[in-house]
């Protein structure tokens, strides 16, 4: 994960630093949420877009990284990720935090049916997270600020399940992140995204499906 930078953390508009680390957890930049979850709705049913959140210079400098290596990251600013299903609410739901210099590195997209095998892992770890969880998890078009802990988690399954295309090796995937520890979690997402690991997806596949025939 990023490193902490005092000049980039921003106190948000209303609340004490006590109120902020209570919120989300003690993350990396005084507080603030690290990744977002958000939920639109096909002709399929609803998918779900997991981003974590930088400062845009070190999403950028991630983004270069990967590009060297012959892989590609796509980044986003923070507000227009939300935008087109936050409506009239988008500045309350931002709660506070000012994103001007932020950005939304993707971790995945995934279609109606990861969606649904992925249900109870995601319903499971944002679970008493800050915000109404409901609007991604059962229906309708959302989203919803998380913690790093809980994006960490979900990034290991976004990263995992994607390529998969049979439901129970998705469900054998999801079933397997959600009894990993938090720091088996920050470690299969180093080892998922870091241009060093290129093989670390398909290891984290073998490992919690490869007893399925």
């Amino acid at each position: 994960m990023a490193s902490r930078g005092s000049e980039f953390e921003t106190s948000p508009a209303e609340g004490t630093e006590e109120d902020r680390l209570v919120r989300y957890g003690t993350s990396m930049f005084g507080g603030r949420p690290t990744f977002t979850l958000v939920r639109r709705e096909t002709d399929g049913g609803g998918e779900w877009t997991l981003h974590e959140l930088l400062p845009r210079e070190q999403a950028e400098a991630r983004r270069d990284r990967l590009e060297r290596d012959g892989r590609s990251l796509s980044i986003t600013p923070v507000e227009d990720l939300v935008s087109d299903v936050a409506g009239d609410d988008l500045l309350s739901k931002l709660d506070g935090w000012t994103w001007d210099e932020w950005a939304g590195a993707k971790v995945a997209r995934l279609d109606p049916t990861r969606v649904r095998a992925l249900q109870a892992v995601v319903g499971e770890a944002i679970e008493g997270t800050p915000g109404d969880s409901s609007e991604v998890l059962t229906g309708g078009a959302g989203f919803v600020f998380l913690p790093e802990t809980a994006g960490v988690r979900l990034a290991v399954a976004f990263r995992g399940v994607k390529p998969i295309q049979r439901i129970d090796r998705m469900r054998s995937l999801a079933r397997g992140v959600a009894r990993m520890s938090d720091e088996e979690c920050y470690y299969w997402y180093a080892k998922c995204r870091s241009p060093s690991s290129p093989n670390g997806e398909k290891a984290l596949r073998v490992l919690l499906t490869d007893h399925i025939e």
